[in-house]
């Protein structure tokens, strides 16, 4: 019944009869996904954008806030996209398969863009990413600046003997084998607790646990700095934290370096390279 009114709402405003052409380059490409906001806006003209998610313009969760301002925005919404008649829309893996459905019903090339994993992964997803776009020749440089930078991160850590790190959010929340947090502290030269302790992806380190370790560095969830004002934060509140931050070197991880792969990973994992002793200078 919903996506029966939702035609009906469209047709009633003409929006059936103007569907766009599938252009071999897309000339009107609208994201409907924070992660493909951010690769899009790295690779292609801004005339040929004509959205991205309200999300790409906040510069606390979107590497690329500034270069979204004064573009219109979508909000992930269906009727935000449609008046824009879009060429190719951008949907990501967990955008609602009902309204990709509904899109596709309706005419429109959508691409449901999946999400790499880690930094293996991220070179062929930027790749392909870009012959989706039009920008092929745009993403091999951009993968090329990518392998260059992880390349001089490799060359600074050769002879560096690892030391130990902890990743820990709200409730004890922790990373272990195969989430990016992990590989983005264990490619800045730093051994992962998590990773450590057996941990996949994400799992629950108990304070005791971490107080045991005696991490060398720990590395925060973001809404540490304004202390969350929830009872999940309340781990920040405890001596036994206070007192392994006396020793260890404490970042803060933004979410915009941290929730989606690519380049900005580059930058998470410079953020902790920067504090690894010996290298800070460097």
């Amino acid at each position: 019944m919903e996506i029966f009114l939702i035609r009906c709402l469209f047709a009633a405003l003409g929006l059936l009869l103007s569907v766009p052409s599938h252009a071999a380059v897309p000339q009107r490409i609208a994201s409907l996904s924070l992660c493909a906001d951010q690769l899009l806006l790295m690779l292609v003209p801004r005339e040929r954008i004509v959205s991205v998610t309200d999300w790409a313009v906040r510069p606390e969760s979107s590497y690329m806030a500034a270069a979204a301002q004064g573009l219109p925005l979508n909000h992930g919404l269906v009727e935000g996209v449609l008046p824009q008649h879009p060429d190719l829309i951008l949907a990501g893996e967990y955008t609602d398969v009902t309204m990709v459905n509904l899109l596709r019903h309706l005419g429109y090339r959508v691409a449901v863009v999946p999400v790499p994993q880690n930094l293996d992964e991220v070179r062929t997803h930027i790749l392909r990413f870009g012959e989706l776009v039009g920008a092929p020749e745009r993403a091999r440089e951009l993968v090329a600046a990518m392998d260059a930078r992880l390349q001089r991160i490799d060359q600074r850590l050769q002879n560096q003997p690892p030391q130990l790190a902890a990743a820990y959010a709200p409730n004890g929340l922790t990373v272990g084998r195969g989430a990016v947090l992990a590989e983005i502290i264990e490619r800045a030269g730093w051994r992962n607790l998590g990773s450590e302790m057996n941990i996949h992806g994400y799992g629950n380190l108990a304070l005791e646990q971490l107080v045991m370790a005696q991490p060398e560095l720990l590395v925060l969830d973001v809404t540490a700095e304004n202390r969350g004002g929830s009872i999940a934060h309340s781990y920040l509140q405890h001596p036994a934290l206070a007192s392994i931050a006396k020793h260890a070197r404490v970042v803060t991880m933004p979410p915009r370096l941290s929730e989606c792969v690519g380049p900005m990973t580059i930058d998470a994992i410079e953020l902790l390279l920067k504090q690894t002793p010996g290298l800070a200078q460097q």
